[in-house]
């Protein structure tokens, strides 16, 4: 499944805590945010939206349960992020 680019990157922002009502996170906590999801990412300090938007990318390429649903991890993140 694709998404645009600035939806991902919108998703990634929530995550990352850059926009209000999410918590911020630095480097180490966005690692820690994955390590929560059960998904063994790791930042390795680059821009945090676009790092974020990559791994979110790539969540999205994986299998999907049935036709026009998300892939199950990437749906997991969106849980642990709210």
């Amino acid at each position: 499944m694709k998404f645009k680019n600035r939806n991902l990157r919108a998703i990634a922002e929530m995550i990352i805590g850059d926009v209000q009502y999410f918590p911020y996170r630095s480097s180490s906590y966005i690692t820690q945010f994955f390590e929560e999801c059960d998904l063994d990412f790791v930042h390795d300090g680059s821009t945090r939206w676009c790092w974020t938007q990559e791994r979110l990318s790539e969540l999205l390429q994986e299998p999907q349960p049935t036709a026009h649903a998300l892939p199950e991890r990437f749906m997991h993140v969106l849980r642990v992020s709210s």
